[in-house]
């Protein structure tokens, strides 16, 4: 139920690349945690494999009704069996499809 609620809150394209897995909050901070949704591209592709999380990101948002909101991301991690290297997913900054840089993305 929390979860449908602060799906509300979370810009689109935050929601169309991970979903709303768990709310917590205490007096000061809500926490939401936030898993990178699985590409078709990679699920369907027998070259490569999932395998699983990276180490969770916190990242600090906007304040919501006075409270910290901390957003805990898990990004997936893959790996092409062909070359015998992990990678993860590019991030995406625009509708350019223009890669993010760590500079210019600051939590991932």
């Amino acid at each position: 139920m929390l979860e449908s609620l602060v799906s509300f809150m979370l810009p689109s394209n935050i929601l169309s690349r991970f979903t709303v897995v768990k709310v917590e909050s205490n007096a000061e901070t809500l926490f939401i945690h936030l898993d990178e949704i699985a590409s078709a591209e990679y699920v369907n592709d027998p070259n490569i494999e999932s395998k699983g999380f990276l180490a969770p990101v916190t990242v600090r948002d906007f304040p919501i009704r006075d409270k910290a909101v901390d957003l805990i991301v898990r990004r997936r991690r893959w790996k092409d069996l062909l070359m015998g290297k992990c990678f993860t997913d590019p991030m995406m900054m625009s509708r350019k499809k223009k890669p993010a840089t760590r500079k210019s993305l600051r939590l991932f």
